[in-house]
């Protein structure tokens, strides 16, 4: 009698592969002395992974074996063996930082390295002690040396730098790690660098949730004076560094210094003239960002900018809706007219550039604008009087120039808002009902812009597939079977079959 072949698909060959690997580690474990060979295949797994099996689940493996290994010793057990063992797991951490360059097994081969860092920093490898602070300069040195910029394994890499022992231990080595050459001649490498300063994150809520990822570190408290001075020291090297460089690096060297840095310098006064160089010298997003950072100057430094909202008029045109950081822009806008001391005629530019923007911009911004604009009518008053203006109703008989550069020649204080009027006909209808706000009273109370920031079109489109329609009746006489109603007219004609 011939037997029946049994078909096994992927999935069943990948999860007895599991099982085979778990059983092998358990003997690995469960033997008296540690199996250099079968510890070697391991390795050796890694390095070469079979197609039905996964490299994550041999970095686990590893990551099992290697802990336990550390916690009995066996690293330093005899000193043949345990060299043999170390070569080993050296070897283990190479091919680690070679998958955390590969998007696919970043994330578990990150989760892998900070969790072996975690037991050797309690079972530290002799002559080592403490924290292994040179594991870490390992994975940076990796992510900074990528060939492109390795986006998974920072983000991962941003999480674990929560934890205030890794942020220190980070900003202890990147001062050393600052690449040689200037920015302009190694741009991959340079936005590697910065993107991992950008994940140094010493604000208010991690400094006050205080989160430690090895349990011995909280013995040492994180010394925020002596941190901010590591900050400091690094920022003036980044600066040193990064003159002449390309838009891309200028608008992330922007970012660290506004998420990142600016709250935390000795003199923030002397970034003056590089915020005022990054704002008249670019357009778009790092003009943008330049704006943001003369603003917290203002705020923070009591320094005058005079060109400031003529500035911020002009960065409101068609293309910033594709800007990535047009949310920033919104909010920019919010704060720097909020003063109700502002002259009319310089709001009211602002309020028809809205207005005249919303109508060819996309659904998500239209609301934003619709909504702006409301607010600034609340805050002035004044300029109520365009709504009801009726010697400006349409584009041919508007006043309005929005070729001027400069807001308050642009004569918007004797125009009108027919754009509102225009957009209560939009097919999209949340836009359409956010425009009726001038068809009646004006609210009492602003509207809050910010959940309105991080919306999209397709939020918008959801939230209109879960709106109630309103039912509209197709026949006067409920039908209760599939024949036509009593008297319809259709049946003069035909008859159903």
């Amino acid at each position: 009698m011939k037997r029946l072949a049994v078909s096994v698909d992927g999935d069943t060959r990948e999860s007895l592969a599991k099982k085979q690997l778990q059983s092998k580690a358990n003997s690995l474990l469960n033997a008296q002395n540690v199996d250099i060979k079968t510890l070697k295949g391991f390795v050796q797994l890694l390095k070469d992974t079979p197609h039905n099996m996964p490299a994550s689940e041999v970095m686990n493996t590893l990551e099992v074996i290697f802990k336990n290994l550390l916690k009995r010793k066996a690293i330093e057990a005899n000193e043949k063996q345990g060299l043999k063992i170390q070569e080993l797991y050296e070897e283990t951490w190479l091919l680690l930082m070679e998958n955390l360059l590969a998007d696919s097994e970043s994330s578990g081969a990150l989760k892998v390295c900070m969790q072996l860092i975690k037991v050797e920093a309690k079972h530290p490898i002799a002559p080592k002690k403490g924290w292994p602070i040179h594991r870490i300069r390992g994975i940076l040195e990796t992510l900074i040396n990528a060939d492109a910029t390795p986006t998974t394994a920072l983000t991962n890499y941003g999480k674990y730098c929560k934890n205030l022992d890794v942020l220190e231990m980070t900003l202890k080595l990147l001062k050393s790690l600052v690449p040689c050459e200037d920015f302009k001649d190694i741009p991959i490498k340079a936005m590697n660098f910065l993107s991992i300063v950008n994940l140094l994150d010493m604000g208010k809520s991690v400094l006050s949730t205080a989160d430690y990822h090895v349990e011995s570190a909280k013995n040492q408290s994180f010394n925020y004076e002596e941190n901010r001075k590591r900050l400091n020291e690094l920022w003036l090297t980044i600066m040193a560094k990064g003159n002449e460089v390309d838009e891309r690096l200028h608008r992330q060297i922007l970012v660290v210094l506004l998420e990142r840095v600016i709250n935390h310098l000795d003199d923030p006064i002397q970034l003056t003239d590089f915020l005022m160089d990054s704002l008249h010298q670019f357009d778009g997003p790092i003009a943008l960002l330049a704006l943001q950072g003369i603003f917290t100057l203002m705020q923070k430094q009591n320094i005058t900018y005079p060109d400031v909202y003529e500035k911020l008029y002009n960065m409101f045109y068609p293309r910033m809706f594709y800007n990535k950081y047009k949310a920033r822009l919104f909010y920019l806008a919010d704060i720097f007219l909020t003063s109700t001391h502002l002259p009319e005629n310089l709001v009211a530019a602002f309020v028809k550039r809205l207005a005249r923007l919303a109508l060819q911009s996309p659904t998500e911004d239209a609301v934003i604008m619709i909504r702006f604009v409301c607010n600034l009518l609340l805050r002035h008053t004044g300029l109520q009087k365009l709504i009801r203006a009726s010697h400006a109703s349409d584009e041919v008989s508007d006043p309005y120039n929005e070729t001027e550069t400069d807001p308050v020649k642009s004569d918007a204080i004797n125009s009108s808002l027919w754009e509102i009027t225009l957009l209560q006909k939009h097919v999209v209808p949340e836009v359409a009902n956010a425009a009726r706000f001038i068809n009646s009273s004006l609210p009492v109370i602003e509207f809050d812009l910010a959940p309105l920031l991080d919306r999209k079109e397709c939020n918008i489109f959801d939230d209109e597939l879960q709106s109630k329609a309103k039912q509209f009746a197709l026949n006067y006489e409920r039908p209760t079977n599939l024949a036509l109603p009593k008297n319809e007219f259709v049946t003069k004609y035909w008859d159903l079959i």
